[in-house]
């Protein structure tokens, strides 16, 4: 009758372990790749563009095309190195917001660049 006592809290321990560990792992959104990084901060990008403009632009036409170049420095934070498109409203709002989410990674990555070609059209907006 002892071992049995002593036999349920350790299964229960043990089955709690597994428990815990399953939860650490699921939490952990550290990419594991460059392609992974690249998705994320795509999804990041897409997530500044779904917002609405703010009242500090002089219009909100956000329309036409930009082509936006992150890098990761060595300390791991994504930094907007250029936007270069045709409309400078488009321009500047997608650098102020990228440089807003204050985004970091993971210092394996460092002296990576990402171009991202973004065209987007007021009327269709998921043209992104």
């Amino acid at each position: 009758m002892r071992f049995t006592k002593s036999i349920i809290p350790a299964v229960i321990g043990v089955i709690m372990l597994f428990v815990t560990a399953g939860f650490v792992k699921a939490d952990n959104n550290e990419p594991s790749t460059v392609s992974d990084l690249r998705y994320q901060i795509r999804k990041e990008i897409l997530d500044v563009l779904k917002s609405p403009v703010s009242l500090y632009y002089e219009d909100k036409n956000i329309e036409g095309e930009a082509f936006v170049t992150v890098t990761v420095l060595e300390n791991g934070k994504i930094n907007v190195e250029s936007v270069l498109g045709e409309n400078n409203i488009l321009n500047t709002m997608l650098e102020k917001r990228i440089a807003m989410k204050n985004l970091w990674t993971d210092t394996k990555f460092s002296g990576y660049d990402f171009t991202f070609h973004l065209k987007l059209d007021q009327q269709d907006k998921d043209d992104y």
